[in-house]
């Protein structure tokens, strides 16, 4: 056919319309057509607002269609998004799943379609079929938090109350757990003993209104605090305005987890002593970048894929902290 409308073309002496079919023939599509869709737990909080805007944005910049969901904190939401995303024609999932088990059966729905799938922020276990997992590193961090809060107590025993998230989410686990460890270990070097106890688990939801309701009941019920150790930034910020309204501020210490620059601002304030760097930006860049070595072939991944691991204190919050970052 292409022969044909050349000889016609030769035939007819239009040498230009010749030049203009064949520029328009060869000419690429200058939009990839990959289509990424994230799903993402909730957007309840400016961490998980900022890691759905970095994903569109490193994916887009890599000429991607990207979808993203909010699952509002709901399990059936979550599997609902996911479906409609797959119907949709996705060829890449990034996944935070709200639950561990409800995001194995999504994730094993998911690939019977032959669609890769990237976990963010979040854990499965070992064996799911999953590309890897992007996450800060909780444990190391954590364990450096925690001796941390050992050489600032001494010899002083430490009463710490635990502020979780919600049961059964791993990466808060991991994150408590390894903040404990952290403590054994600093206490173990320094006196060849421990001198601290867990006087009580409570749950913040993730946010600052259920991190300041459960750090009120911690105070009604644990007088003896002194420590209060939360699984992410806004749970510390709500324990913060609880201490402050009833005046214990400055007889509690507060350490956690995330990196959110309102966090840093306490930290420079003298409110709260440290957190640690969970940086959704460098994580929805590592989720794309991976993105991008599964289309090129690249099956060899480990199964866990780390952003650097970083404690911010009062020695190098000013250097870390950006009024313009959206976390």
């Amino acid at each position: 056919m292409f022969r044909n409308l050349v000889s016609k073309m030769l035939k007819g002496g239009s040498m230009a319309a010749l030049a203009a079919s064949v520029t328009m023939a060869a000419s690429p599509v200058s939009a990839d057509d990959y289509m990424v869709g994230f799903s993402n737990r909730t957007l309840n909080g400016p961490y998980f607002s900022a890691l759905t805007e970095h994903v569109k944005t490193f994916g887009q910049e890599a000429g991607w269609t990207v979808i993203t969901t909010d699952a509002r904190a709901d399990l059936n939401k979550q599997i609902a998004d996911v479906e409609d995303m797959v119907a949709r024609g996705i060829d890449a999932l990034i996944l935070n799943p709200q639950d561990p088990a409800a995001g194995q059966r999504i994730v094993e729905s998911v690939r019977r379609k032959g669609i890769p799938v990237v976990i963010i922020d979040s854990d499965l276990a070992i064996g799911a079929d999953v590309v890897t997992r992007v996450n800060s590193d909780n444990a190391t961090t954590n364990q450096m938090i925690g001796a941390y809060a050992a050489e600032q107590f001494g010899s002083t025993p430490i009463n710490v109350a635990l502020i979780s998230g919600n049961q059964g989410n791993l990466v808060g686990h991991t994150r408590s757990r390894n903040f404990f460890l952290g403590i054994i270990d600093g206490q173990l070097r320094s006196a060849a003993k421990t001198n601290f106890s867990i006087v009580t688990q409570v749950w913040g939801k993730w946010d600052q209104q259920g991190g300041l309701k459960a750090m009120e009941d911690v105070l009604v019920a644990h007088p003896e605090v002194n420590a209060v150790y939360t699984e992410n930034d806004d749970m510390a910020l709500g324990a913060i305005h609880a201490l402050r309204a009833a005046d214990k501020l400055d007889d509690v210490r507060i350490y956690s987890y995330d990196g959110n620059k309102n966090a840093y601002k306490a930290i420079m304030a003298g409110r709260m002593e440290a957190t640690g760097e969970n940086n959704p930006k460098l994580m929805a860049e590592m989720a794309i970048d991976i993105i991008k070595d599964v289309r090129a072939g690249n099956t060899n991944f480990p199964d866990y894929s780390y952003t650097p691991s970083v404690m911010i204190n009062a020695d190098n919050v000013e250097s870390i902290y950006d009024p313009d970052s959206l976390f």
